[in-house]
């Protein structure tokens, strides 16, 4: 009796528990259940609308109707919404000289500086021209809007930074890459003109040499023949002639017939003749004949023709076995610089054999290879700027030749200039950036590149109007275009769309260009809460 009675106690504790299990995993269904029918009530009651931001931060009906929502400030201050409130300036449309609508340059009513406006001190549609700028859509409507703040507080808080437009020097520049190349007019290979053997070598690489120096001597054979028969020209041309001097006066006599006297004066003539084809063959390998030789004493004569276009000096400072008839020496065409040879004294040479390369350092060509699209922009006498690769100091000059035809290969324009190089820091065959300076503008008007800002039809930069520090006036900026011009450093020239001392907005131009695409999408510009 006992143990039926244990049992039902345990049974009658086992289904408490599994009822109060039942029920607390009954309990969060039933809250969702409750918090759905919570909403399908409200729902009904308020027509399915979710509470304005007023109602939810305890703000008042009045204060949160009055806000546009597309232009972020109280509706009933909005311009853009309500433009009767400031009316806009004239619109003038799209300035087809100068790229930019409602052109400043052209309106200056349109300036928003609190001073008289400053035009800009060089012509600008020649600036434009002068090369492919970034163009303005006509048909854009962007800059006809206003971007507006609250207050100038609300303007710092976002980000936004200003500066005054200014004027700076700027250059417009094609960049292409470069060559240097000795001028070779002023490269010279020299070569001995008779085949002989080195007898003497007096310069070697790397050293300067000048005009008519000379650099090696020369020991030909063929030169001691040449010299030996303009010797022997000459000594017969002084005893012919005398003969017919002497026999001048006796033939007048009749002493001697006039046939003998013919033979003696064509005598002359030939050895005349030969002479001159003697003398002629020893300057066309660089002697200098002189005229006063003295042919009545054949042993002076000899001691005149031994070292001819050899210096005394030089003569006396070569050892004595090599000084023979023989020698002629290799001379420089101009001032430069030794910049290779192949001579080794004894070494037997041939005719035409490059012995010497002088090169004049101080004379350059720069080599530029100019991109096509560049290639309409390059003009004669056009100033330009070569930077080593190693890092040199840049060299300046001229551009002095362009050839009339692209490369096939490259489809790049070859253009030469002409550099000085007194100091012999550039160097043959050494590469290069380059400069072409296309113009130069001392007063070009600048602004930093962060204050541009861009969509795909257009420039603009954002304009503080000149009433933002008056008492009780808005505060927004005009929307400008602009067309760029040169770029230097972090700045970047304006061509047109703004004036110097107007003030720009610079660090959170893009906020402002942001703000004006939101608020000019989709239709309408004030939709409701």
């Amino acid at each position: 009796m006992s143990i039926t009675t244990t049992q039902h106690s345990l049974e009658t504790v086992s289904f408490k528990r599994s009822l109060r299990k039942t029920f607390f995993q009954a309990i969060p269904n039933a809250l969702i259940f409750t918090m759905l029918g919570g909403v399908m009530l409200w729902g009904h009651h308020t027509g399915w609308k979710m509470p304005k931001a007023s109602e939810i931060l305890g703000m008042s009906q009045n204060t949160s109707d009055d806000w546009c929502t597309s232009h972020l400030v109280p509706e009933s201050q909005c311009l853009e919404c309500q433009p009767d409130l400031l009316p806009k300036d004239k619109e003038f449309g799209f300035c087809n000289e100068h790229g930019v609508a409602e052109c400043v340059l052209h309106h200056l009513e349109l300036s928003q500086t609190n001073q008289p406006p400053q035009l800009p001190k060089f012509d600008t549609v020649q600036a434009i021209a002068l090369v492919d700028r970034p163009e303005n859509n006509s048909r854009d409507t962007l800059c006809t809007h206003r971007v507006q703040f609250t207050s100038i507080e609300s303007a710092n808080k976002a980000g936004i930074t200003v500066d005054v437009v200014g004027e700076s020097a700027v250059t417009d520049t094609i960049t292409a890459n470069g060559e240097l190349k000795f001028n070779p007019n002023y490269v010279g290979v020299l070569s001995s003109k008779v085949a002989g053997t080195v007898s003497f070598v007096f310069k070697t690489v790397g050293d300067d040499v000048k005009k008519n120096e000379i650099l090696a001597l020369i020991d030909s054979s063929q030169i001691g023949l040449l010299k030996s028969e303009l010797m022997q020209q000459l000594v017969q041309r002084q005893l012919r002639k005398k003969t017919v001097e002497r026999l001048q006066p006796i033939v007048a006599s009749g002493a001697v017939p006039g046939k003998n006297f013919a033979e003696a004066e064509t005598a002359l003539r030939e050895t005349e003749v030969a002479l001159i084809s003697s003398r002629q063959v020893l300057e066309n390998l660089g002697f200098e004949i002189p005229e006063n030789l003295d042919a009545n004493d054949p042993q002076r004569l000899a001691e005149q023709l031994r070292f001819l276009g050899v210096p005394k000096n030089v003569v006396d400072s070569l050892p004595t076995e090599i000084k023979t008839a023989n020698l002629i020496p290799i001379r420089a065409p101009f001032d430069g610089v030794l910049t290779s040879m192949d001579i080794v004294a004894g070494n037997v040479v041939e005719v035409s054999k490059p012995l010497f390369t002088i090169s004049d350092p101080s004379k350059i060509w720069l080599i530029l290879a100019v991109r096509q699209e560049d290639a309409k922009n390059v003009r004669l006498n056009l100033p330009v700027i070569f930077s080593p690769d190693n890092g040199g100091q840049k060299i300046n000059g001229k551009i002095s030749w362009i050839n009339p035809s692209l490369d096939p290969q490259t489809r790049t324009l070859q253009v030469r200039a002409e550099l000085k190089n007194p100091e012999k820091q550039l160097f043959n065959n050494a590469y290069g950036s380059v400069q072409i300076i296309l113009r130069e503008e001392p007063n070009a008007i600048v602004v930093p590149q962060e204050a541009v800002q861009a969509t795909p039809d257009a420039y603009y930069v954002f304009v503080r109007d000149k009433r933002w520090f008056e008492e009780n006036s808005y505060k927004f900026f005009h929307v400008r275009q602009v067309r760029l011009g040169a770029k230097k450093g972090r700045d970047v020239e304006i061509l047109a769309g703004v004036l110097p001392g107007e003030v720009i907005a610079v660090k959170g131009s893009n906020v402002l260009l942001a703000h004006l695409l939101r608020g000019n999408l989709g239709a309408g510009c004030c939709a409701e809460d």
